[in-house]
């Protein structure tokens, strides 16, 4: 096993990847009650119950506790195994482990409402979390294993081996997120400091040197997310595993979507996000210096706590209109009055000069 988990090394899988592939592995040997590195003797070709232990183990009670997520990825990455091990599969085994995603989620929308309350209440990181992902559209995932080293000024670089996919690149941030993420870096030591104090006896320990961006794991960044929304919403849904949130740290990413594209473009916004396709891979070139000028002409549309400037100036331009509109009638009623008080002088000057009037 160990030796398959290092050729996918060496093909480039991410350690995230890799970790994953383990954990499926791992789960299916504990099940079988045989050691993690005899699997494959037990799962190949010369052995002729190898699916139907597959098979058992996918109606299991460890399967039925995981997300479907995670069930179609673990499943996927032991029957490939299986198949690089000599285990034939039939046609109705192959519709069984080739299963796709059927569960439709049923989120809600992030409103800006809903982000400007939880922005009320949270603390310094999380006022920089949640308008770095509003910002950027990054991935909680990525987010939690950003590096100080990977912001240079605005721009921050999501690195290959931490993104979906391996599919990393530049992500911006506006000026309101650049503003709040400087507030975290200036009290990030002494956050980390109160933050061990609280968590002083739990099992999680921290890097001696924590060079992680925001220091928080992906399940913390996650909880502290839900604290936030539950206090102000905390709509929920019931699935197969429970209730769950209505909206998630990935609802952040879909607000970035939909509203960036208002006025920054989709295919802007697509790249941003690294999402994959042939149109935007065939068909869309920018370079880095218009990708930002672009980014930076709209960006505003994704500001939480500061006016959007794009509706800032709309209102500015509505009011100006109504004051000049105000002021052109303040002009004619005024040039109404010089033009009777200019009558009335010529009046009165005509009469002095009348000499029925000096009599």
């Amino acid at each position: 096993m160990s030796v398959y988990l290092k050729t996918l090394e060496r093909a480039g899988r991410s350690r995230e990847t890799i970790k994953t592939y383990n954990n499926a592995f791992l789960g299916f040997a504990r099940y079988l009650d045989v050691p993690l590195e005899e699997l494959h003797l037990h799962v190949s070709g010369d052995n002729p119950d190898a699916v139907e232990k597959l098979m058992d183990y996918l109606d299991s009670e460890h399967m039925k506790k995981v997300s479907a997520n995670s069930r179609r990825t673990y499943l996927a990455a032991i029957s490939r195994f299986m198949r690089i091990n000599g285990v034939v599969f039939d046609e109705l085994d192959m519709e069984v482990v080739k299963t796709r995603k059927t569960e439709e989620r049923d989120d809600k929308p992030l409103e800006l409402e809903t982000l400007q309350r939880m922005m009320d209440l949270a603390d310094v990181r999380m006022k920089a979390v949640l308008t770095f992902w509003i910002s950027t559209g990054c991935r909680i995932g990525e987010t939690s294993k950003l590096l100080l080293s990977d912001v240079r000024g605005n721009i921050v670089n999501v690195r290959p081996e931490i993104a979906k996919g391996r599919r990393g690149g530049k992500v911006f941030l506006n000026e309101e997120a650049a503003e709040y993420l400087q507030i975290w870096l200036n009290c990030r030591d002494e956050w980390i400091r109160d933050a061990d104090t609280r968590a002083r006896n739990m099992r999680q320990t921290r890097p001696d040197k924590d060079e992680r961006l925001f220091a928080s794991s992906y399940s913390s960044l996650s909880q502290a997310f839900g604290s936030l929304y539950d206090a102000v919403d905390g709509e929920t849904v019931r699935t197969l595993r429970g209730d769950r949130q209505k909206v998630t740290p990935h609802s952040c990413r879909a607000y970035f979507r939909t509203h960036g594209a208002k006025t920054m473009g989709i295919d802007l916004v697509e790249g941003i996000m690294r999402h994959t396709g042939y149109l935007n891979a065939a068909y869309v070139r920018m370079s880095e210096t218009d990708r930002e000028r672009q980014y930076r002409a709209g960006e505003s549309i994704l500001y939480i706590t500061r006016p959007n400037q794009r509706e800032y100036k709309n209102e500015i331009a509505i009011i100006k209109q109504e004051k000049d509109q105000e002021i052109a009638v303040l002009k004619e009623q005024m040039q109404a009055i010089q033009d009777k008080i200019a009558h009335e002088t010529q009046l009165r000057e005509d009469v002095e000069r009348d000499p029925s009037f000096l009599a």
